[in-house]
């Protein structure tokens, strides 16, 4: 979300009234590494009517990706990082509060339960893909002078050493797969699936991926990936040691851009490039439960729409 943009789609989403809402990343554009310029960022959301009525409403969980973070495509190198970290709790509410008063970085999981007759237990899972990612590899300049191999800048690295999430986060990720929960909605700033032709994704550590995906494949109930950054939306799905997983896209809030075609085999459907937002509605009316995941646009309209686990 720009925050010097109109954001007509907050009150799209408060006509909903979502019980909880997740802020993916990029959720204000900072890019800067001066706590006053980052602070007064964050004021100008701040002031959003549709903004305050949001957070007044519903239950707010927040991560963040690169703009946010404070430079763009920024990774455990970024200087200022602790400094942002430090702002971001305040703004969030976060800097007194568990699990994140004593851990560096802002990851952490909430489990929820529904409301319905057959209530069932939900597990939301907040990664931190920024404050201990590694480098990406960078293509060599000959080849982007020449127009040669993926769009985006980077490559996929093999490289064992170079991590996603740090040590600490994995070791606490392991444990988190390992709860009871019917399902768990794991929240990435960028895209899990998707390979993205060379842009920030998970794929661009393909072992990383592989460890994400093993633990979720692992674990118990089902598993969807929520994401962001990539200013439009689509749902992506693989097929994986038995079990499907989803990633639904959803960006961007108040700053749409369209790149034109992007082959993205797993995709299911079209892509949507206008303003839109997220949706996962539980039905838990009966013993079976159901979900539907869906994209909606600046109106409220849905957009896209997927039924992994209707029964």
């Amino acid at each position: 979300m720009r925050q010097n943009r109109p954001a007509p789609i907050l009150d799209a989403i408060n006509g909903i009234q979502p019980d909880v809402f997740i802020f993916l990343g990029d959720n204000v554009y900072a890019d800067t590494d001066s706590a006053t310029e980052m602070q007064s960022r964050y004021s100008m959301l701040r002031q959003k009517p549709g903004f305050q009525k949001l957070v007044t409403q519903s239950r707010i969980h927040a991560i963040w990706d690169d703009h946010d973070y404070g430079a763009n495509d920024a990774g455990a190198d970024f200087a200022f990082r602790r400094e942002s970290e430090r702002i971001f709790k305040s703004f969030w509410g976060l800097s007194d509060s568990k699990p994140y008063r004593n851990r560096e970085g802002i990851y952490a999981s909430f489990l929820y339960r529904t409301t319905g007759r057959y209530p069932i237990k939900v597990q939301l899972i907040l990664l931190d893909t920024r404050s201990f990612r590694s480098a990406w590899k960078t293509k060599p300049w000959w080849q982007s002078l020449l127009g040669l191999g993926l769009d985006g800048p980077y490559l996929p690295d093999s490289d064992p050493e170079k991590t996603m999430l740090g040590a600490e986060q994995w070791k606490w990720l392991e444990y988190q797969f390992q709860v009871q929960a019917d399902l768990r909605i794991v929240a990435s700033s960028i895209q899990v699936l998707s390979s993205a032709n060379g842009f920030e994704t998970w794929s661009n550590f393909p072992s990383q991926k592989e460890r994400l995906l093993n633990l979720a494949a692992g674990s118990q109930g089902s598993v969807v990936f929520i994401s962001g950054d990539r200013h439009f939306a689509e749902i992506s799905a693989q097929s994986y040691k038995g079990k499907v997983f989803f990633d639904v896209t959803s960006s961007s809030l108040n700053q749409p851009l369209d790149f034109g075609e992007e082959e993205n085999p797993l995709r299911q459907g079209n892509r949507f490039p206008g303003a839109n937002f997220g949706q996962i509605v539980i039905q838990d009316t009966s013993p079976s439960w159901t979900a539907e995941l869906q994209i909606l646009d600046e109106k409220g309209e849905i957009r896209m729409m997927s039924n992994p686990w209707k029964r």
